[in-house]
């Protein structure tokens, strides 16, 4: 029995690019249905698309996938916007992490919960004037999407392997268990304030990277936070 070739359209945020010897370019998406990846070809020669293949741009765009290959082949590109300022050295890291969390995360069961988190905390990385602010709440939420946030109903200020425990783990305290309590349970605004009246931001972020490693394994682009936090 033949094989259907077959075209499919998808909306979606580029959110990683990996350059190949000939040329060509292949592009890592998270969008509503899903995380997806498909190859460019020919995407970085002068008369090729990569302008509009750049990172953090929302696309609507055509793949064909043809039997036998393991990526479909990207044929039309819209671009639908751009998230512009996230290239700043103090944002792009925390923009890289984040995409990358939900690209690992952004199942067709899950991916409807997880865009509207990705856009809107890429988009307060690239604008709050602490885009820390914007990249812990998101990528907590993202993780609340996904059903892999943290179990907070025990005692402890401390986190340890998914469960708040007295001892052990990575250190919250009582001021940042309650801050991880408000990204987790109130909405987006209210949890947003709470971050900005001057929970230890940096605890919140220890936590995270630790419960990430714990539930998902660890993302490549945690060395660029660790080299920013570095330079700080």
């Amino acid at each position: 029995m033949r094989v259907v070739e077959r075209y499919r359209l998808s909306e979606g945020l580029v959110v990683g690019r990996k350059s190949l010897p000939a040329g060509d370019v292949i592009l890592s998406f998270v969008g509503p249905q899903g995380a997806a990846q498909a190859i460019a070809r020919k995407a970085l020669r002068p008369t090729g698309r990569s302008g509009r293949l750049s990172l953090f741009h929302h696309l609507r765009y055509q793949v064909y996938q043809k039997p036998g290959n393991d990526l479909p082949t990207l044929t039309q590109v819209e671009l639908v916007g751009r998230l512009e300022g996230l290239e700043a050295p103090g944002r792009f890291p925390y923009a890289s992490y984040l995409a990358e969390l939900a690209f690992r995360l952004a199942s067709p069961e899950v991916a409807g919960r997880i865009w509207p988190l990705l856009t809107s905390g890429l988009k307060g990385v690239a604008k709050h004037p602490n885009p820390q602010i914007a990249f812990l709440w998101a990528s907590w939420r993202v993780l609340k999407a996904a059903g892999l946030a943290p179990n907070l109903s025990g005692a402890g200020v401390y986190l340890l392997d998914g469960e708040r425990v007295e001892q052990g783990g990575v250190y919250l305290g009582p001021d940042g268990t309650e801050a991880l309590a408000a990204i987790l349970q109130l909405p987006g605004s209210e949890a947003i304030a709470r971050l900005e009246a001057g929970p230890p931001l940096d605890r919140l972020q220890k936590a995270l990277l630790a419960h990430v490693r714990y539930v998902v394994g660890e993302p490549g682009s945690a060395q660029l936070l660790a080299f920013s936090h570095a330079r700080e």
